[in-house]
C-alpha cells in the first residue's frame, strides 16, 4: 500500500513554492510520492486567460526533473470538459484501489471546500492535509478548519513552515507588467531555470493575443465533442456568409468560432464572474430562459479569456441566442450561421437555409424566431422579449419594399 499525496492546481506557472510545499509534506507525512494534478480546465477560471494546458503540463515536467517522488498527473489533461477533483479521486481509486490518497490543500481553497462539486465523494475517497500559507491570519486558519469539518473531511494539520511566499499571479504580473525578463526569475527564487527558459521560448505571460490555433485547441478541451464540431461549422459558415454579404470575414470567423464558448455554464460559475441568472433576465422580476444565457456569457468569456476587444464581435456572440431589435449584419450572420452550418440536420435547419437563400437574412431571422417562439410556447417556457423584438424588427425590414435583402 502506497501513501500518495495530491497537489492540485492550475500551475500557471508551476513555481518553487509548489515544489517546496510538496517536498516538505512528503517528508513530514512519509508519502511515497506526490502527484502534481494539473487542473486542465478549472471551472472557476472559465472566463480567465489561462495558459493552454499542454504548456502548463510541460512546465510541471521540467520543474520536477530531479525531485524524487514528485511527478505530473495528467488525468485531467486527458479528460474532456471541466476539471473536478472528485472525478480525479474516483479515477485514481479505481486505478490504485489499495493505495491511500492525501489531498494537500491550502487554507484559501479549504475555505471553499464545502461548495466543491460532489464534495461528499471527494471527502470519502481521500484524507486532507491542511497547509497554512505564508501570511495566513489565525482567523483564516480557523475558517479553513471549520470548512473542512463542515465538508465531512478527515484531515491533518501540517507543521510545515518557512514555505516560499510565491504566487503564480505575481510571476505572471512580473513578466507582463513589471518587465522582468525570464532570466531574472530563477535569480529571485521564483521558478526553476528550466521553467524560466520555457516561459521565454514560448513568449508566455506577455499579453500576446490568442491565435486561432490556440483558441481551437482550447475550445476542443473545454467544449463537448459535438459542440466543438458545431463551433467549427459555425465559423466556416459565418465566413462564407460574410463573403457573400460584404462583412469582414475575419470578424465573422472569430465570432462564429467563439459563439458557444459560454455554453453549459453553471449557476456557480456565473457567481465567479459576479453574475446570476437574473442579471440576464429579459422580463423585470422574471427568470431568464437558461437556454439563452450562453450568448451574453459567451461575450464575457470571449473578452476575459480570449482577449477579444472588438465590440462588433462581442455583440454578435452575445446576440446569437435571442437576436435583438437592432442587429448589425454581423449579428445577423452569426445568428443565422448557428442554424445553417453544415452539421445542423433536420427540417427546421433546412427551412432556414431555404428561406435565407431565397429571401435573404431578415426573412430567415423572422422565420427562425417564429419557430423558436412556437417551440418555447409548446414547452411552456418563458419567451425572451429580445426574440420577440428581433422577430418584429426582421418582419418590418422584410416587408419594406425599398429595403434590400443583402
Amino acid at each position: 500500500m502506497a501513501k500518495i499525496g495530491i497537489l492540485g492546481g492550475t500551475f500557471d506557472p508551476v513555481h518553487n513554492g509548489h515544489i517546496a510545499c510538496a517536498e516538505q509534506i512528503r517528508d513530514e507525512f512519509g508519502l511515497d510520492r506526490v502527484l502534481f494534478v494539473l487542473s486542465a480546465n478549472p471551472p472557476h477560471k472559465f472566463a480567465s486567460d489561462v495558459t493552454p494546458a499542454r504548456l502548463r503540463a510541460r512546465m510541471i515536467e521540467l520543474a520536477l526533473e530531479g525531485h524524487e517522488g514528485l511527478c505530473l498527473c495528467d488525468l485531467e489533461l486527458r479528460r474532456p470538459g471541466y476539471s473536478y477533483s472528485a472525478d480525479t479521486i474516483a479515477e485514481l481509486l479505481e486505478t490504485y484501489p489499495d493505495d491511500e490518497f492525501y489531498y494537500i490543500i491550502g487554507t484559501d481553497a479549504a475555505v471553499r471546500l464545502p461548495d466543491w462539486k460532489n464534495v461528499e465523494a471527494l471527502t470519502a475517497g481521500c484524507s486532507f492535509i491542511l497547509v497554512k500559507r505564508p501570511g495566513d491570519s489565525p482567523e483564516i486558519a480557523e475558517k479553513a478548519v471549520a470548512a473542512l469539518e463542515k465538508a465531512g473531511a478527515k484531515f491533518f494539520n501540517s507543521r510545515s513552515e518557512n514555505l516560499a511566499d510565491v504566487s503564480s499571479t505575481s510571476i505572471r504580473e512580473a513578466v507582463r507588467e513589471a518587465g522582468i525578463i525570464c532570466e531574472e526569475l530563477p535569480e529571485k527564487g521564483l521558478v526553476p531555470e528550466a521553467v524560466c527558459r520555457f516561459i521565454g521560448k514560448n513568449n508566455l505571460y506577455k499579453g500576446l493575443p490568442w491565435t486561432e490555433e490556440m483558441i481551437v485547441a482550447d475550445l476542443r478541451s473545454v467544449l463537448k465533442p459535438g459542440r466543438f464540431i458545431h463551433s467549427l461549422g459555425v465559423a466556416e459558415e459565418a465566413e462564407r456568409l460574410a463573403e457573400k454579404y460584404g462583412v469582414d470575414r475575419k470578424k465573422a470567423r472569430l465570432a462564429g468560432l467563439l459563439h458557444d464558448c459560454g455554453k453549459n455554464v453553471s449557476e456557480g460559475q456565473l457567481v465567479w464572474i459576479g453574475m446570476t441568472k437574473n442579471d440576464f433576465a429579459a422580463v423585470p422580476g422574471g427568470n431568464v430562459n437558461v437556454r439563452v444565457i450562453h450568448g451574453p456569457v459567451g461575450a464575457i468569456v470571449a473578452e476575459r479569456r480570449y482577449g477579444v476587444t472588438d465590440p462588433e464581435v462581442l455583440s454578435a456572440i452575445a446576440k446569437h441566442t435571442t437576436g435583438a431589435a437592432e442587429m448589425t449584419l454581423l449579428d445577423k450572420i452569426i445568428f443565422l450561421a448557428d442554424y445553417t452550418e453544415k452539421n445542423r440536420k433536420g427540417e427546421l435547419f433546412d427551412n432556414v437555409r431555404r428561406v435565407l437563400d431565397r429571401r435573404g437574412p431578415d426573412a430567415a431571422i423572422r422565420y427562425s424566431c417564429d419557430e423558436t417562439i412556437k417551440l418555447i410556447l409548446k414547452r411552456g417556457e418563458q419567451i425572451d422579449i429580445r426574440t420577440v423584438e428581433a422577430r418584429n424588427s426582421a418582419l418590418e425590414l422584410e416587408n419594406k419594399p425599398d429595403t434590400p435583402q443583402v
